[in-house]
């Protein structure tokens, strides 16, 4: 009993470790919590564009504050705010690497009126870097087995000793929880504050997965079942400056095989914007390759 009682306490301690880096962000029907994470700077989820008039914030102690929008990133679901505050308390970041699936991790929000509110759990799945379902690119995937309360988006996630793993937000209609690593956050927060926004690889083209034709990978030579065909091209695009044609099936870039929409974006990284991409397609029954110089969305 002592052991449960002193585990209990350590938990409650880790969690009160953080309680003041976590805000409300009241606006009627909609719950948000958000989190101190530089000097000045809070962070939370895109949620907020949807907050009704001026954005404010309910610090741990109850004051009011007026916040301004910096930038949102649909992407990766975060959004920056900026506060007229710089001793503001903030979290202290866990080191990532050291995650395994199982370990205990804890949620910490507030309410529309700045209540505390907590949860935990175990991580559930733990993975590498993916792909949001809006294109955004998440360094590693941590998906904490928590039910979403009122405040879970935009709220933080710790682990056992109160150090924020990243941010929480929710999919499939918000009934799963996901977390926004820190290391994402970290550099979302970057490029917001030195441009305003997020800055994303572009070519302009409409893709939909093709399992290639059998008598074709023959005669071709090909390994792969699948390539990813050219549905649209957009008007003075990367893709139709670089030759891509409505019908051309796009097998490699760069070297690497290329068999679902998800592949492609993910070799549109903010890194490749204004580089050369080379694209292995087929063309009437033809192997050519183009380059491309990645744009800028």
């Amino acid at each position: 009993m002592t052991t449960l009682s002193t585990f209990s306490d350590e938990l409650a301690d880790a969690i009160s470790r953080s309680t003041s880096a976590v805000v409300a962000l009241p606006s009627g029907r909609l719950t948000l919590s958000g989190v101190y994470w530089r000097p000045g700077i809070v962070v939370t989820t895109v949620d907020v564009r949807r907050c009704r008039g001026e954005i404010t914030l309910m610090t741990s102690d109850g004051e009011v504050k007026p916040a301004s929008l910096v930038g949102a990133d649909p992407g990766t679901d975060i959004a920056v705010l900026r506060v007229d505050a710089t001793d503001n308390p903030m979290p202290e970041l866990a080191d990532l690497d050291a995650l395994r699936l199982g370990h205990l991790v804890l949620a910490l929000g507030r309410s529309n009126d700045g209540s505390a509110i907590a949860n935990c759990g175990i991580l559930a799945s733990l993975g590498g870097a993916w792909q949001s379902w809006t294109g955004g690119h998440i360094d590693r995937l941590i998906r904490p087995d928590i039910r979403p309360f009122p405040g879970f988006a935009g709220s933080l996630l710790l682990d056992t000793r109160g150090r924020a793993l990243g941010i929480n937000t929710t999919y499939s209609r918000g009934r799963e929880a996901v977390t926004i690593p820190a290391t994402t956050v970290e550099r979302v927060v970057d490029q917001m504050l030195q441009g305003g926004r997020v800055t994303r690889g572009y070519l302009g083209v409409g893709l939909q997965p093709v399992e290639l034709n059998p008598q074709l990978k023959q005669s071709l030579n090909l390994g792969q079942d699948i390539g990813v065909l050219i549905v649209s091209v957009e008007t003075d695009s990367p893709a139709e400056r670089g030759g891509v044609l409505i019908g051309d099936i796009v097998l490699t870039l760069e070297g690497s095989e290329i068999s679902s929409v998800q592949a492609l974006r993910a070799h549109l990284s903010p890194e490749r914007v204004g580089q050369p991409i080379t694209a292995r397609t087929i063309r009437g029954g033809q192997l050519i390759e183009l380059t491309l110089t990645v744009g800028e969305r």
